[in-house]
């Protein structure tokens, strides 16, 4: 069902906002993560601003766990870490876990960082799609990043922003009178 890799993503310049056109699907979910300093919560991951950021509390590896109510397909991941501020404190190396639920998740990618100071995005399988253009999206209730280390070794963690994102909705073309965003439902909507 899943495939590991592992990538190593290198960077050098500072993004702060993230933009994408593929759509963020995180609003679907209930996030909860393993540990945090008070003041330094989950929500830090979602509230769009580089200067707050999450920071884990206790021993590693750390977790961020989204949990969501329906099935999803799942492109990218993208994620904000400045090595510049934070040193040791940065993930350089994340494990990608998903599952139907939370007890049966299974490891789907890894990926490393070289003193990152971006938003970072990367596919969540490496599955090629049918025609060989990208990577297939990953169908799950339940994804999980886990910090597998940190810059030097750091004990706790800062991750400044998160994004889960979704594949590609096809967009209805102009001569469609109803806008129809259901396969099943294009399929029928002329006569031959």
């Amino acid at each position: 069902m899943f495939s590991n890799s592992f990538a190593l993503i290198s960077t050098n310049h500072l993004i702060d906002h993230y933009q994408s056109k593929l759509p963020d699907i995180g609003h679907l979910a209930t996030w909860s993560v393993s540990s945090y300093k008070y003041g330094f919560n989950v929500d830090c991951l979602r509230d769009d601003d580089p200067e707050t950021f999450w920071q884990s509390d206790g021993p590693q590896p750390h977790y961020i766990t989204l949990q969501f109510h329906k099935k999803v397909a799942v492109q990218k991941i993208a994620i904000l870490l400045k090595f510049d501020q934070d040193d040791s404190y940065t993930p350089v190396r994340l494990a990608i876990r998903a599952g139907m639920s939370l007890n049966d998740l299974q490891e789907v990618r890894y990926v490393g960082f070289e003193k990152p100071n971006e938003w970072l995005d990367f596919d969540v399988s490496m599955d090629l799609s049918d025609d060989g253009t990208g990577a297939r999206p990953l169908h799950c209730y339940a994804i999980q990043i886990m910090v597998a280390a940190n810059y030097m070794n750091g004990k706790d963690t800062h991750i400044r922003g998160l994004k889960v994102l979704g594949p590609h909705e096809p967009q209805p073309g102009a001569e469609d009178t109803i806008p129809y965003t259901s396969l099943a439902f294009q399929m029928h909507e002329c006569i031959r």
